[in-house]
């Protein structure tokens, strides 16, 4: 049985390699991070003129992170067929290190994006937080839960030919699933009272757990086959 040393050195490997890939290139933190401050202030100059609602409020905050979400993240995978570089890591690494590698970076770069542009949000849109404890863990939750989906389906996707649509397809029933518990939390955070808004948060971190548990088995299957 490889020893945790091992495993944790392949899990290093992959990381690193997105992390020196991002330093090179910056398309993943700077896509991410100028789609969400676009959007941001693209939706305060088109309600500049009325008041947003919490639910509406909601509802544009969880829209902006998925879409964010969906254009840069499952590059990590797809990107790996399309520069033919996937053979390398089979030949040194495992498939499950592989898979925490590339999940792990997207994670991290989920949270501080949703970070960034919760700061963005709530002061350019000028959005009051009535519960700073239900936001945070709805905003967390769902950056890991959106995060853990989006690498999934990239790693399903990746070896077809269609990848980039493949990959939508996949992601879209979960992400909009995703985006209701999420709105659900955020209006509450924001001042709606919703039934089970405060329980959110707890659903998403559970969700995103179950996935990156799932996550690693699956593509260990389609690495072998």
């Amino acid at each position: 049985m490889p020893s945790n040393s091992s495993w944790s050195r392949e899990i290093r490997a992959v990381f690193m390699k997105e992390w020196h890939a991002e330093t090179r290139g910056l398309s993943g933190f700077t896509t991410t991070g100028l789609i969400c401050l676009v959007s941001v202030i693209t939706a305060n100059a088109i309600t500049w003129t009325t008041s947003l609602n919490p639910m509406i409020a909601a509802g544009i905050y969880w829209m902006i992170l998925v879409f964010a979400a969906s254009v840069s993240l499952a590059r990590t995978f797809l990107g790996e067929e399309e520069n033919h570089t996937a053979d390398f890591w089979r030949l040194c690494a495992r498939p499950e290190a592989v898979y925490w590698g590339k999940a792990l970076f997207n994670i991290i770069q989920m949270i501080v994006a949703t970070l960034l542009m919760s700061v963005a949000f709530v002061i350019i849109l000028k959005v009051r937080i009535e519960n700073p404890g239900v936001f945070a863990t709805t905003a967390l939750g769902g950056a890991i839960a959106i995060a853990s989906t989006v690498t999934l389906s990239g790693a399903i996707a990746a070896p077809a030919n269609n990848r980039y649509p493949l990959a939508a397809a996949i992601s879209v029933p979960v992400l909009l699933f995703l985006i209701n518990l999420g709105v659900s939390g955020t209006a509450t955070a924001f001042g709606e009272p919703l039934e089970n808004g405060e329980k959110a948060g707890i659903v998403m971190i559970a969700y995103a757990i179950a996935t990156c548990t799932v996550g690693p088995v699956v593509y260990s299957k389609i690495w072998k086959g």
